[in-house]
């Protein structure tokens, strides 16, 4: 109950503050046109662009959604009251998290209607890759909010929390291109943590346990990670 009381209260900051709507009209003017640009230009009824498209908005986007889940608590010091009330650290992170989540997935369902209207024009469309695309969204999704959850903790200002978070992000979304410039078992390392080269399968039908199983680890780290820092600041 915690937890949901968590959520209520994060989805209400959202939605009663005009940042959820603009972030939303931003992503679905930029995603709309990038899905006519690709239609025109191929003439085909595939999504594949488009959801590598909405993975690399959204790395843009995420930021802005999770700039200020801590770190305007602690600018407004209420995360004192938070942290001195019998509310475990574990149950604010997780709250804060799903509220987050829920709305990156709205975010993520605006794009449903692009595969509608090929699915209008194309009877024939293959949902295979459309689905296992959709679904590494949603890991992807996860390890962006985490990601920028724990940058929230780290600074109380939200301008520095989202640099951190976009830098960090942008990071691990090209790191695997060390690989072309290594050529050895370090460029394929690096490789392995690459958000894009695990998140690039998804798209072209490919559901590998083993990416399933890294987003969801780099998840939960993150989260761990936030947590003790949540931790630290309580015994401070």
């Amino acid at each position: 109950m915690k937890v949901l009381a968590i959520v209520k209260k994060e989805l209400q900051t959202y939605f009663f503050s005009p940042v959820a709507y603009i972030i939303f009209a931003a992503f679905s003017l930029v995603i709309g046109f990038l899905f006519w640009l690709i239609l025109m230009s191929t003439h085909l009824a595939s999504m594949k662009e488009t959801l590598f498209n909405c993975a690399f908005v959204l790395l843009l986007a995420s930021p802005v959604l999770t700039m200020r889940l801590i770190s305007e608590e602690k600018r407004s010091n209420t995360m004192e009251l938070l942290l001195t009330s019998p509310i475990s650290a574990a149950e604010i992170i997780i709250g804060k998290f799903l509220a987050c989540f829920f709305v990156y997935l709205l975010l993520m369902g605006v794009t449903l209607q692009y595969a509608l209207i090929l699915s209008s024009y194309c009877p024939t469309l293959d949902w295979g890759p459309i689905t296992s695309g959709y679904i590494g969204l949603i890991l992807l999704g996860a390890s962006f909010i985490s990601f920028g959850l724990f940058a929230s903790t780290v600074t109380e200002n939200q301008m520095i929390a989202a640099m951190i978070s976009f830098g960090g992000l942008l990071t691990f979304w090209l790191i695997g291109w060390s690989k072309h410039a290594l050529e050895n078992t370090m460029g394929e390392f690096f490789s392995k943590l690459s958000l894009l080269e695990r998140y690039w399968e998804f798209p072209n039908g490919m559901v590998d346990s083993g990416n399933i199983i890294f987003f969801v680890t780099f998840s939960l780290i993150w989260l761990f990670l936030a947590t003790r820092v949540l931790e630290s600041d309580r015994w401070r």
